[in-house]
């Protein structure tokens, strides 16, 4: 994972991303799935999820690369968090109920090899969860139609039908769906302020060329919307995916 590229956004991660409100809508998809009591969250981030699991009773451990990140989540959690690769994880085999990933799969080089990772630390019976970062938006959602301009940029390899068809080791897919609807205020200025800012992790190294070719035929569409400072609710879901682990000779 690019943990670095997650340092130079790290302050504003949350003001950006819908912070404890959203990380509360998580973890209440979540929470239906998780097996306990050994919790362990791949990609915590500033840890708005797993501090939002804890309403339920959940106290998850997390991992991340980046340091200006985990400084968020040791604020919320503790030190139930550390430094590590998600493809590296410094945890035996079958030691963890239940494994989760929240808009983490996009940032890795093989989303199933990361699973498979994530499955190897999981006990047979216990889970394996990915919410996915591919947005759906409501229809009628004209800044979301004007994003999907930026489609070019998001990595091809995060197909949720390849992840679904995956041949993954010991795991077997119990369930396929979304989280809820959930409904963010923002503004046409707030998205060209976050595309501008390369808020966004598929904006992180964008060449100069592919910006002049990709993006600023995005920016150009948003401009043109009239009341650019008026909020719109914004909702949309993420797909939500759930495996249960089976012993490795099943």
């Amino acid at each position: 994972m690019p943990g670095t590229s997650f340092d130079r956004v790290a302050s504003i991660y949350d003001a950006t991303r819908g912070g404890e409100r959203r990380g509360d809508s998580f973890a209440d998809a979540l929470a239906t799935w998780i097996l306990g009591p050994t919790v362990v969250e791949l990609g915590i981030g500033t840890g708005v999820i797993a501090n939002g699991l804890r309403r339920h009773g959940i106290h998850p451990l997390g991992f991340d690369l980046s340091d200006a990140m985990l400084r968020s989540a040791v604020a919320r959690l503790g030190e139930r968090v550390g430094i590590a690769d998600v493809d590296r994880l410094p945890v035996a085999d079958g030691c963890t109920d239940t494994a989760y990933f929240v808009w983490v799969l996009q940032l890795v080089d093989d989303p199933i090899a990361t699973l498979n990772e994530a499955a190897r630390i999981v006990r047979p019976g216990g889970r394996v969860i990915a919410i996915l970062s591919n947005s759906e938006f409501d229809p009628a959602d004209e800044i979301a139609t004007i994003i999907d301009g930026l489609a070019p940029l998001r990595a091809e390899r995060l197909g949720r039908n390849r992840i679904v068809g995956a041949d993954l080791a010991g795991l077997t897919l119990e369930y396929q769906g979304y989280t809820p609807w959930d409904g963010v205020p923002s503004t046409v200025t707030d998205e060209i302020d976050h595309i501008e800012n390369r808020i966004y992790s598929s904006l992180f190294d964008v060449d100069d060329a592919t910006w002049s070719t990709v993006v600023e035929p995005v920016l150009a569409r948003l401009r043109a919307i009239p009341e650019p400072d008026r909020p719109r609710a914004r909702r949309s879901r993420h797909p939500l995916l759930v495996w249960t682990a089976t012993s490795p000779s099943l």
